[in-house]
């Protein structure tokens, strides 16, 4: 079991996803409509952030329902850069790719979402604490 989100291929996968968006939105041409900006820039932000979130959930279904949420803000990106295609903010050989590494951080969450959900472990947060007090116990000692 990972101990911190990072050990997890499906978050590093998030990650380098949001860097190649992020790079696309430093392109002057997006500021120019501010409001797909924002829209692109917000909903990549939520794709780790509740990824993040979701770690911290006591049991494997609170995981997984962040890690919709995580899929859905995916899912909102891709359009909006489809949308920012459409408008000629990037072209399809700068887009391709994007869309390459989104699909396969989609199918990556979904099957994670999948393995969370034949687990159905329940009890994710006491672990954390078990260990500290395990750790306090024998240090006492």
């Amino acid at each position: 079991m990972a101990k911190k989100i990072e050990e997890l291929p499906v978050f590093q996968k998030a990650l380098e996803f949001c860097v190649a968006v992020t790079a696309i939105l430093e392109r002057p041409g997006f500021r120019k409509d501010r409001n797909l900006w924002d829209q692109i820039s917000d909903a990549t932000d939520s794709i780790p952030s509740n990824m993040r979130e979701g770690f911290e959930q006591s049991s494997d279904a609170g995981f997984a329902r962040y890690l919709f949420h995580s899929k859905g803000s995916l899912g909102e990106v891709l359009a909006r850069l489809q949308r920012a295609h459409s408008k000629k903010y990037i072209s399809s050989e700068e887009l391709r790719p994007i869309v390459a590494v989104g699909e396969e951080l989609g199918r990556m969450l979904g099957g994670f979402i999948r393995y969370l959900a034949r687990s159905d472990f329940k009890d994710r947060g006491r672990h954390k604490l078990n260990a500290r007090r395990n750790s306090d116990s024998q240090s006492d000692e």
